[in-house]
């Protein structure tokens, strides 16, 4: 095994980054612990990938198996992001009144990347009208129906091209979906892992059938470099900002998010986590 350290960022909250992604964890393909993530991967062969966070020390420990070093430092760096300094972003939501009641309880919150683009773009059309629960039961029975069995319980994740050819009929998931699935595995097949930083992306992806601005949101909101992408029209969102009984317009929701740009990533996170812990900590 091999191993590195990262510097992070100063604050850093480990704990709800790794509670979002433990609550999100493909089955099969990656583990979290109270302390850990760990996953499959694969470069020549199948290897592992394991996460630790050295508080004392401001550091990721990050152990690996296989010689792609720099492949496994950019994956380390998309998922967690250790070179964010979270603060000026802090500063300008703090700005608002309501948000910055949020923000200053709760510094050091990262939006949660993934090791692929794709991986969060099939979380995201498998979650879609769905709980969060029932989206990582989906996401284990994508990577049954595509994915590669390495032994009993571990797997990796199928690649574009193995989602497309692959039989998704059990899945459970209606027509239009596993459409979908199949429509944005073939747009990744065809234009690569780094297709989501193509300049006009989010008008391509809208351009797919069963992709809206929510979808199109939270997949570029986890992959892009920008931190402005917000999952448009979320519930939480709309609950979240709405007063007494009546539940906010969209274009008052888009509204009130435009006055948090170009942080709208971070406002959402905060709002997820300050409003509706679950969404965070792994409470279904």
């Amino acid at each position: 095994m091999n191993s590195f350290t990262l510097p992070v960022q100063q604050p850093f909250d480990w704990e709800s980054l790794l509670a979002f992604l433990r609550l999100r964890a493909t089955p099969g393909v990656e583990t979290v612990t109270g302390s850990a993530y760990t996953r499959t991967i694969t470069d020549a062969a199948a290897q592992t990938f394991s996460v630790t966070y050295d508080a004392q020390a401001a550091a990721l420990q990050v152990v690996y198996s296989g010689s792609a070093r720099n492949l496994i430092e950019n994956r380390a760096k998309q998922i967690f992001k250790p070179d964010v300094n979270t603060l000026p972003i802090e500063a300008v939501l703090c700005r608002d009144p309501w948000l910055g009641g949020l923000v200053n309880r709760q510094g050091g919150l990262r939006v949660p990347g993934g090791w692929s683009s794709l991986e969060i773009a099939m979380r995201a059309i498998l979650g879609q009208q769905v709980s969060v629960p029932a989206a990582t039961t989906l996401m284990g029975r994508l990577v049954r129906a595509a994915g590669t069995r390495l032994s009993e319980l571990s797997w990796l994740f199928p690649t574009a091209e193995q989602i497309g050819q692959s039989n998704l009929g059990g899945l459970g998931v209606p027509g239009s979906r596993m459409e979908t699935v199949k429509l944005l595995a073939r747009f990744f097949a065809e234009h690569g892992e780094d297709c989501l930083a193509q300049e006009d992306i989010k008008t391509r992806l809208l351009a797919l059938k069963g992709i809206g601005k929510w979808t199109a949101g939270y997949i570029l909101m986890r992959t892009a470099s920008s931190h402005d992408h917000w999952p448009e029209g979320d519930l939480i969102l709309r609950k979240a900002l709405s007063k007494d009984k009546a539940m906010i317009a969209h274009a008052a929701l888009e509204q009130t998010f435009s006055r948090w740009s170009p942080y709208r990533s971070y406002a959402t996170i905060h709002i997820w986590k300050g409003y509706a812990p679950r969404v965070m900590n792994g409470k279904p």
